[in-house]
């Protein structure tokens, strides 16, 4: 599973790659810019700690675009009562074979889903104590894209908003890193993944790694102590 990713870019750079790479622009109140929006941009992000997330405008025509807001990287759903942190909970992943029916996730799926933006995500390989965190990204340096679900819940009267990334089976190139993915989105993908009318069955079945690569590139090695 993913437990952290970075975001290491600008809003600019996020609206440019958005219309480059998924034909979605990205739609600021009137009168605003990305050099002159004050939407600040995590740059590396934690469960539990905020990130940027990119929503539709209209979730009944994403084409529109999208709008972002930072958002909590935990999802709490809308029932929760209480404070932030008595969601226990570990959300920031939802796998996919469930999302549609596991109860913290299955409203969200239904009627909230969000696009991810980042410039890695970071998998661990090697023994306990001396694992080596690899950074997964795009070769051709673009950013990455991926399909996410978000939430709103009152907490202390407050509207509190906040998302989690969808996991499935690892493609193989991935599988050496870990047995589970995020699931990136291209154009294609990104509007079923958006269109909350589409079946997203095989866009989670069919788990892609095309074009990605690792830093470092190949998995830590075994301890040989624990192969005794």
């Amino acid at each position: 599973m993913c437990n952290a990713y970075n975001l290491k870019t600008s809003l600019t750079a996020i609206g440019e790659a958005a219309m480059r790479q998924l034909e979605l622009p990205l739609v600021l109140p009137p009168g605003v810019t990305p050099e002159s929006s004050n939407i600040p941009i995590p740059d590396e992000v934690f469960p539990r700690r905020d990130g940027l997330i990119l929503k539709p405008v209209d979730r009944r025509n994403p084409e529109l675009g999208l709008t972002a807001g930072v958002a909590h990287w935990n999802l709490t759903p809308f029932f929760h009562k209480g404070a932030l942190k008595a969601w226990r909970a570990s959300t920031n992943n939802c796998r996919a074979e469930t999302m549609a029916t596991a109860p913290a996730f299955r409203e969200a799926f239904q009627r909230r889903r969000c696009v991810i933006p980042a410039t890695s995500f970071i998998e661990w390989t090697g023994p306990v104590g001396r694992k080596t965190a690899h950074l997964i990204s795009r070769s051709d340096g673009g950013l990455l894209f991926l399909a996410g679900l978000w939430e709103r819940c009152l907490i202390e009267d407050a509207r509190v908003e906040s998302y989690t990334m969808v996991m499935t089976d690892a493609a193989s190139w991935m599988a050496r890193f870990h047995d589970r993915q995020p699931i990136v989105l291209d154009r294609a993908r990104a509007r079923t993944w958006l269109d909350l009318a589409a079946d997203v069955g095989p866009l989670i079945s069919s788990a892609s790694a095309d074009g990605l690569v690792a830093d470092p590139p190949e998995p830590a090695a075994a301890d040989p102590m624990l192969e005794l």
